[in-house]
This record gives structure tokens, C-alpha cells and sequence, in this order.
């Protein structure tokens, strides 16, 4: 029996010892760029996020246990989903739900699927995924006597929305997109898309030890725009007066000056 409780007690001590590794075990990261300039010719580009892992167990290194996930999320939002309903043979705007607190872009890179990297509810608490972003609505408008419930509501077009971005390229997933050059160093490339929306977006990565959160970093990207596209943008945000006199008058020049082009003798 005595022998028995050693044997127990040698275990814990191991166990003990392993976690303690493990918690000395860190992650660094570093992006490409920090600044992306927006202009009339931006179609686009790429984001490498690149890093090590500090202090790593070897044993985990041996077998390839350590898991890296790379987030990408841009500046919140409000955003409404609205429903299209036949209404006496005419298409029209039926129930709606305002969701609060959107990403308005968000991308993540992988070393391997997320159920082979952590439990479902690490991942969940974590809002690693599409299907874990902590997305409320804030505001449910429903027809009257809809046959959805709201939950049932909510959950459609909690659906809706997260179709809505992918249509756009603005919520992108690359399952193995995170690569290993060597035991400790990895590096992920993430597309920026041409309809980048502008602000400061967040550069979050996530280092799993043995299918266990061990630590996370993040950095910031700048997203602005450059030129004549940063005083338009400026002035539409600042005094939205001027700026659409300015748009009705570049309007209305453009159509005289076509009608004088092409008018016909």
C-alpha cells in the first residue's frame, strides 16, 4: 500500500512539473507591417504575422504538440440584417436583427483544424472561429406574427450576417495556414482584401501546448487612407454638408460636360 501511495505521489510530482513547463512556455510575434496605405490603385494585399515560441518543452517539440491560431479582426460595428418577405406579391423589408460589436473584417490561420487543437468551449471563450465570434443582437424586429421564435430569429440571422461578410471577403478562414520553419519558428499569411475597412485592426496570435491555451500576444495594424481618398474620407466624416454640395456639383458638372462631348450637330 505504502508503495502504492509513492508511486501515486512520484505522478503528481511529474504532473506538477509538466504543467510548470509548460506555463514557462510563451509566444512572440511580430507583423510585416503596421501601416497599410489606402489609394485609388489598393487592390489589396497581404499581412505576414511571424513568431517564436520561448522557452518550449522539448517533449512537446519532439512531437509536434505546440498548435499556433493567428487572428485578424478589424474595428467593430453596428450592423442590421434585414429579411426579405413577399408582402401581396411585392418583395419587401420583413423582420430584422441590429447586431452590436461586429468585426467589421475578421481572418484567422491555423497549424491544424481547431478540434484537433483545443476543447470546443478554449476555443469558445477564446472567440477563435466564425462560429465562436461573441456577436449579440442588440435589437430583434420582428413582423407580427412571424412563425419564427426569437431565438430560432437570432440564430438565422446570426447566420445571414456571417454569409453577408464571407460574400464580401471580409470573413476568411485558412485552416493550416499557420507554418512550422522550424520546431519553434512559424509565420501565417493573411489576405487583406480591397474593401478593407479603416481603422486600426488587431493582430491576435495563440499558442496551444498539448491541446492546453498557454499564452496569446497581439499588435495593432493602422489601415488609412492616402491622397485625394483621405480628404474625401475626412471631409464626408467631418462636415457631411459640404461634402454632398461638393458630390451634386461634380455630378451635375460631369453630366454637362458629356452632353457638350456627345451632343450631336
Amino acid at each position: 500500500m505504502k508503495r502504492f501511495w509513492i508511486v501515486i505521489a512520484s505522478l503528481f510530482v511529474a504532473s506538477f512539473a509538466i504543467a510548470q513547463e509548460r506555463e514557462k512556455s510563451s509566444i512572440q510575434m511580430g507583423l510585416s507591417d503596421e501601416v497599410i496605405e489606402i489609394s485609388s490603385s489598393f487592390d489589396g494585399t497581404d499581412i505576414i504575422v511571424f513568431g517564436s515560441i520561448e522557452s518550449p518543452d522539448p517533449a512537446l517539440v519532439s512531437k509536434q504538440r505546440y498548435d499556433v491560431v493567428v487572428v485578424l479582426s478589424g474595428p467593430t460595428e453596428e450592423v442590421t440584417v434585414r429579411r426579405k418577405e413577399k408582402m401581396l406579391g411585392i418583395w419587401a423589408n420583413g423582420a430584422s436583427v441590429v447586431f452590436g460589436d461586429v468585426p467589421s473584417s475578421y481572418a484567422y490561420a491555423t497549424t491544424r483544424p481547431l478540434f484537433e487543437i483545443a476543447e470546443a468551449v478554449d476555443v469558445k471563450i477564446l472567440q477563435i472561429g466564425l462560429e465562436n465570434l461573441s456577436v449579440v443582437p442588440r435589437e430583434v424586429e420582428e413582423t407580427e406574427g412571424g412563425p419564427d421564435s426569437g431565438e430560432a430569429l437570432k440564430r438565422v440571422f446570426r447566420e445571414s450576417l456571417a454569409r453577408l461578410k464571407i460574400n464580401q471577403n471580409l470573413f476568411l478562414e485558412n485552416i493550416g495556414g499557420v507554418q512550422f520553419l522550424s520546431p519553434t519558428l512559424f509565420k501565417a499569411e493573411l489576405p487583406i482584401p480591397a474593401n478593407v475597412p479603416i481603422g486600426e485592426h488587431t493582430a491576435r496570435v495563440f499558442l496551444f501546448a498539448d491541446g492546453k491555451f498557454v499564452d496569446a500576444q497581439f499588435d495593432t495594424i493602422n489601415v488609412r487612407k492616402i491622397g485625394f481618398e483621405q480628404f474625401t474620407y475626412n471631409l464626408a466624416h467631418t462636415n457631411g454638408l459640404l461634402y454632398g454640395f461638393i458630390a451634386v456639383f461634380v455630378a451635375m458638372f460631369t453630366g454637362w460636360f458629356a452632353s457638350v462631348v456627345f451632343r450631336k450637330d
